[in-house]
């Protein structure tokens, strides 16, 4: 048997372990938040707390280290996720 370990991250917000393709990865860049491009830092969301965006920006705001206008930002990244 080939039984293969998926990978598992955690959610900034909730820290609930989850596997990877499951959940939404974000990086962000000069204070702008974007879909992960495959270089530099990311971060994982939940679809649960993808719905509740004042606790999602919050650890947004602390994974990030600066207080810019996220919450535009992410409501954008969650409707491309969910269209995918």
């Amino acid at each position: 048997m080939n039984l293969k370990n998926k990978p598992i991250r955690s959610c900034i917000v909730c820290r609930v372990r989850s596997e990877q393709n499951i959940m939404l990865r974000l990086q962000c860049n000069d204070k702008t938040l974007s879909i992960f491009s495959g270089k530099g830092r990311s971060f994982y969301l939940c679809s649960k707390c993808c719905e509740d965006n004042k606790k999602s920006v919050k650890s947004i705001y602390r994974q990030c280290k600066n207080k810019a206008e996220y919450e535009e930002q992410l409501k954008e990244m969650i409707e491309i996720w969910k269209t995918k």
